[in-house]
């Protein structure tokens, strides 16, 4: 039998611009964002998380740990969005507080940006900082078990957390049991025509190369997508793909009354159908 070929993303060249610059699409993001930042303070006093842990000797290359005290538990690692170029963890925090609450330990990892460094050194530093994690795991210092091992990301986090899951186990990882990708990107030709790819710089090549549609799935990685309802065509288009392409996409979620970036607000309240389904998979591992 002839292997059927790959569904990829289709876009326009002449709308690329206006599905992916979503700071355009969504002019709400600075009051967003605030309230992302606001929500993270209120969540690190609450929790008093280990900041800013050096994965590496750059800068940029750290995370912030929020043990739960349970030998055994979940770890739920968080990869934030701003499409390579920007964002922070001190901005998204917030996150894993419902992740926390169900006792998994949590950790939201900074990454090198675009345009001093390139995707492909992104995604290493995600895969160093998951290593360094395991290692302090090894030496008896954090007593997560590496087999509940649970990745999200969000927009360009999501393309990371998708990519470091194809990655995971050549680089002598456990393979991610469980990943939400939120927003995510996975066939990145698309946006080479936009403002967007002006930092990153890729070509057709590197986009492919990039792109985890055309990645093989590890076979033992469960993931779930995730999406607000108002999004782009383009980003609905992505995770349709994506599930139509990887038999381990088991489930969508599309969080109602939300966009690109509030549908991050919403996936931090415990009382969301999304967010519920999503933790009794994770304690369910």
């Amino acid at each position: 039998m002839t292997a059927q070929p790959t569904p990829r993303v289709f876009c326009d060249p002449a709308e690329s611009e206006a599905q992916y610059n979503l700071r355009v699409a969504f002019p709400d993001f600075p009051d967003v964002l605030a309230s992302w930042q606001a929500a993270t303070r209120r969540v690190h006093a609450a929790r008093q998380p280990v900041r800013d842990i050096a994965y590496g000797s750059e800068a940029l290359q750290d995370y912030d740990f929020f043990p739960s005290g349970r030998p055994g538990a979940p770890l739920f690692v968080f990869v934030h969005g701003g499409y390579w170029q920007g964002g922070d963890k001190n901005d998204v925090g917030f996150i894993v507080e419902p992740y926390a609450a169900a006792g998994a330990d949590a950790a939201v990892l900074n990454y090198r940006l675009a345009p001093a460094n390139r995707i492909e050194e992104m995604v290493d530093d995600v895969l160093q900082g998951l290593r360094h994690l395991m290692a302090r795991r090894e030496a008896g210092e954090l007593t997560f078990d590496p087999a509940k091992l649970v990745l999200m990301g969000h927009s360009a986090g999501g393309h990371l957390v998708a990519t470091v899951a194809c990655r995971a186990e050549a680089a002598g990882l456990p393979a991610p049991a469980l990943v939400f990708p939120v927003s995510g990107l996975f066939d990145l030709p698309p946006l080479l025509p936009s403002s967007i790819n002006h930092a990153l710089g890729l070509d057709p090549a590197r986009a492919e190369a990039l792109s985890p549609l055309l990645m093989a799935p590890p076979a033992n990685t469960e993931f779930q997508t995730v999406i607000g309802e108002h999004e782009t065509v383009q980003f609905h288009e992505q995770a349709r793909v994506l599930a139509e392409a990887w038999p381990r996409v088991s489930r969508h979620h599309v969080v109602a009354d939300t966009h690109h970036f509030t549908v991050l607000n919403l996936l931090a309240d415990p009382g969301q159908s999304a967010v519920q389904a999503m933790i009794a998979r994770m304690l369910a591992l």
